[in-house]
């Protein structure tokens, strides 16, 4: 190989070429950038949460129950916290009303009851600053800190009234942060931390009320390691809930992994994209120096210096590419956390992030090398006699050379795409997904220009013939522009689609036949009054039922112990034999639930033992039980067997007083037990007024208004919606951008078009009207299967991931679709209109 030669023909082509080099090199750049810019992001949220878990837990261990945490099974725990080895503080925490007494609004909250030594780890930072001690002050007055949104929602303020049970808490101020609840959690249900002395005065916790009991731990490591291993079995038994440091950083990171690598899907696509550009801008480039290389091979050039040639150039552009993009992801770093407020689970500090530039590099140089190699033999390939005879060319690629290429090209984006999903089985179908999406274009592509190549349009003025006849003349794009923009309008429209029937679906329980509030904690002496209540404020009662609390003791004559031994890693079968159970009474069937196993029963004798239960769905999965199993009951220290009569689908979906577990009727009512139910008021003056008199005269009664569910979420999903678009823009951008580099690269291709046309007498009207044709074309052809495709692919996702039933949001879709067209129609007229005022004398000299 003549290294001079090569060198210095490097020099002369990267000059020559640095106008479409970057433009195609801008291509994949931009799917780079979002591939680096959300692993940077994950990466750094990873590294916060590493620093921040025992300050955002608040100790090393937690321990939670329904049940106090005292008495009978938790003696060891209650040994090693008083044993002076490690330092404790405990929370009392539950959902109840709370109302502002200026200005007579309340609404449902997450109490929490602390500790003076809360938290072990880190501090609870409020506005005006220390004020968290004021809480505990002997001789003060209740006193309350509550989150900055609580303020807003009831129109009150620091240093006014906050009614909660029987006690009234002065606001000391505002939490600014706190270990405990994040992101959603917060927007249903507020924050109010009260000290736990003033807990009994609310009268709020009674028998059945739902609360969690916690317990914080911190001390050295090994010791706390140590204990944890040697008790774990008895913790169980007592049905203890332990969440150690590590296993809290696994659960943020887990939670926004599954997030941030959905995103990074769309980025993989625009990618994807990127690569399909740089093979179209490459293909150009090989078609544009055929007859250069057939003269240099002439010359004495071997095919060994051609491939170093170009090879290293088309490296050139792919380790660029990645850097460029690499750079700009970096930049998003900073601005991503903006976006993605609300969704992050810790305050991120962002920085550079060196192996995200390194994965950026490699993964332009490989996407070039993957997309180029084609290209790139057929130019190494080019025989000499060419150079004499420009119709000789070369023979094919063997069809094993084609294979292999093929192959490594389907791999890599397998690969590449499993590494991304947060699941091997989401990679393997958003690659298939990309594949079909991918063909489908294509073969719009090669069948449009099929059956538009047997038409006459002789009616036609001649610049729409003409127009219409560059679309498949020879060395067109129209495969690259369909393939380039269809595929980027078709991810905008189907996280479009998804996102609305999604909300659209979530918006029906607000509807003029749902309910929208629920009222639980409701004692058994209470439920006529509140029902009353309810009646005299024209509120329609849509559903009531008991809530029992419960614990599985045994399945299939079997305990706890011996279905859990052996099975660490099981979630599921921990989650179904642990929980806490809210077990009811019904005799008939919900309008949510669907018998698929046995009977469901008619009249039970009151002395029927084993009594028949009906399970979900989900416990028969998890448990492996099904009709005629025995489940044995610890309904509050008494023994309850049953066994299986039936098992039922549930819609969770729906808004409704839906139960994993139910009993006959008649069976477990003198059990202590409270109610819930659903109701309706339309007006939303109506729902406050009736919120402000229940907590008057019910102090106990929580109640949900389902708005303010649907608000959170909206605003959660607009949230992720925000940071979806803007990546999925990235991939429209990529399209359009491959769009204006096809146009500029067809220049010199259509210079002598032009120039025929021109000298024929061509106006510069007419040449504008045919490429306004051309790209008009290509744009709506794009738009047209882009959105086919788009309706199609949502409508797979809502129907069959969402469970949801689809309804296409065609008002968007075709707005979206005539912008597609309008930008493609414009950047390509703008791509092209220097060749509009060529001037037929000046280009003869030219040439």
């Amino acid at each position: 190989m003549n290294t001079r030669f090569v060198v210095q023909m490097i020099r002369r082509e990267a000059r020559a070429s640095r106008r479409h080099m970057l433009l195609y090199g801008s291509c994949m750049a931009l799917g780079i950038a979002s591939l680096v810019g959300l692993h940077g992001l994950r990466a750094a949220t990873e590294a916060a949460v590493d620093l921040q878990s025992k300050q955002l837990l608040g100790a090393d261990i937690r321990f939670e129950s329904r049940s106090p945490i005292e008495g009978e099974g938790v003696e060891r725990l209650l040994e090693f916290e008083t044993g002076g080895q490690v330092k404790s503080t405990r929370i009392t925490r539950f959902g109840s009303m709370a109302m502002a007494r200026t200005s007579g609004r309340s609404r449902l909250v997450d109490i929490q009851a602390v500790s003076s030594n809360f938290p072990l780890y880190g501090a609870v930072i409020s506005e005006p600053a220390e004020r968290f001690a004021s809480l505990h002050e002997e001789d003060a007055v209740p006193r309350a800190l509550v989150d900055p949104s609580l303020l807003i929602q009831l129109d009150t303020a620091v240093g006014e009234t906050l009614a909660i049970g029987k006690v009234e808490f002065e606001i000391a101020g505002t939490i600014q942060k706190a270990p405990g609840s994040i992101g959603m959690q917060t927007q249903i249900a507020p924050r109010v931390l009260i000290p736990s002395s003033r807990l009994a005065g609310t009268e709020l916790i009674r028998p059945g009320s739902l609360v969690e009991y916690q317990l914080f731990l911190s001390g050295q490591h090994d010791t706390l390691t140590q204990w944890l291993a040697q008790n774990r079995a008895p913790l169980e038994d007592a049905r203890l809930e332990v969440t150690t440091v590590k296993g809290y950083q696994n659960e943020l990171n887990r939670s926004f992994a599954v997030l941030t690598r959905y995103l990074a899907l769309v980025g993989l696509a625009a990618l994807a994209l990127g690569g399909v550009g740089v093979a179209a801008g490459i293909r150009v480039f090989v078609r544009e120096k055929l007859e250069s290389v057939a003269l240099l091979r002439s010359l004495g050039a071997s095919s060994y210096d051609i491939f170093a040639v170009f090879g290293v150039l088309a490296l050139g552009l792919g380790a660029l590419a990645g850097l460029a993009g690499s750079l700009v992801g970096t930049a998003m770093q900073w601005g991503l956390p903006v976006f993605m407020r609300g969704l992050l689970p810790v305050k991120v500090e962002s920085g550079v992030e060196p192996t995200a530039i390194i994965t950026g590099v490699v993964l332009g140089l490989w996407v070039t090398l993957l997309f180029a190699a084609g290209p790139l033999i057929d130019l190494v390939r080019v025989p000499p006699l060419r150079a004499l005879r420009a119709d000789f060319s070369a023979e094919p690629i063997p069809l094993g050379g084609r294979t292999a290429l093929l192959v490594a090209l389907v791999m890599s984006g397998i690969g590449v795409s499993i590494w991304q999903a947060p699941r091997v089985q989401v990679g393997l179908g958003f690659a298939a997904g990309l594949a079909v999406a991918l063909a489908a274009l294509g073969l719009a592509a090669q069948l449009t220009m099929r059956s538009l190549r047997g038409r006459a349009f002789k009616r036609s003025p001649y610049w729409l013939r003409q127009g219409i006849a560059n679309l498949f003349r020879p060395r067109n794009h129209t495969l690259a522009s369909v393939l380039t923009v269809g595929f980027g309008l078709f991810l905008v429209l189907t996280l479009h689609g998804v996102q609305v029937n999604v909300m659209q679906q979530i918006a029906v329980d607000t509807d003029s036949d749902r309910p929208n509030l629920v009222l639980f904690d409701v004692q058994p002496d209470q439920l006529e009054a509140v029902e009353a209540l309810l009646l005299e404020r024209n509120a329609w009662v849509t559903d009531r039922a008991p809530l029992i609390s419960a614990r599985i003791g045994s399945v299939a004559g079997k305990p706890i112990s011996i279905w859990l031994d052996g099975q660490p890693d099981n979630r599921e079968l921990r989650w179904a034999l642990q929980r806490e159970y809210r077990l009811t009474y019904s005799a008939t069937l919900r309008d949510t639930e669907t018998v698929v196993e046995g009977e469901w029963w008619g009249d039970v004798a009151a002395t029927a033992s084993p009594i028949p239960v009906s399970i979900d769905t989900s416990i028969h999965q998890s448990l492996g039980i099904g009709v005629g199993d025995a489940i044995e009951w610890d309904i509050q220290g008494v023994p309850i067997q049953s066994v299986v009569a039936n098992v039922r689908e549930v819609n969770w979906d729906k808004l409704a007083t839906n139960f994993f577990v139910v009993f006959p009727p008649g069976m477990i009512e003198a059990a202590p037990r409270t109610s819930v139910l659903l109701a309706r008021i339309a007006e939303p003056a109506a729902r406050a007024e009736l919120q402000r008199d229940l907590v008057r005269k019910f102090s106990n009664v929580s109640v949900l208004d389902a708005t303010a569910i649907l608000a959170a979420v909206d605003t959660m999903m607009q949230r992720m919606s925000v940071a979806i678009r803007l990546l999925a823009m990235f991939t429209l951008a990529t399209g359009l951008m491959i769009l204006v580099a096809a146009t500029v690269s067809a220049r010199e291709e259509r210079a002598g078009e032009v120039l025929l046309l021109r000298t024929l007498g061509a106006s510069s009207k007419t040449l504008r009207q045919i490429l306004a044709t051309e790209v008009f074309l290509l744009g709506a052809l794009a738009a047209a299967v882009g959105s086919l495709i788009a309706v199609a692919s949502s409508w797979a996702l809502v129907r069959f991931v969402f469970e949801l039933p689809f309804s296409p949001p065609w008002r968007d879709f075709a707005l979206l679709a005539l912008a597609t067209i309008a930008i493609s129609a414009v950047l390509g007229g703008l791509g092209a209109g220097r060749l509009r005022s060529m001037s037929p004398l000046a280009s003869l000299r030219e040439s």
